[in-house]
């Protein structure tokens, strides 16, 4: 997953464009990939892919993820502390 993030970008718009065929964004043309590298190297005088808007940036899954676990183990725990969920049965209580 990583080779892939590493050649996977997102325009303002979220919109995908990826060097790798198999993660192609939507729509995106074989030729879109080069373009942006391209542009990213020279943006004073490179145009933009067709169809997409600077600026770009890449995605951080790492640092999403991280930030995701945080926000689910909070629920988690505040589910177990109001009763709702048993952490050694793995299973809600029976009533």
């Amino acid at each position: 997953m990583q080779d892939f993030d590493k050649v996977t970008w997102f325009d303002a718009n979220e919109r995908k464009i990826a060097g790798d065929r198999y993660t192609y964004g939507h729509g995106q043309e074989k030729e879109h990939w080069q373009q942006l590298k391209a542009y990213l190297q020279d943006p004073a005088n490179v145009p933009v892919p067709e169809g997409y808007t600077p600026p770009f940036c890449k995605a951080d899954r790492e640092t999403e993820m991280r930030e995701a676990h945080v926000v689910f183990k909070k629920r988690l725990d505040d589910a177990i502390a109001r009763g709702e969920w048993d952490p050694v049965k793995q299973e809600v209580p029976k009533p």
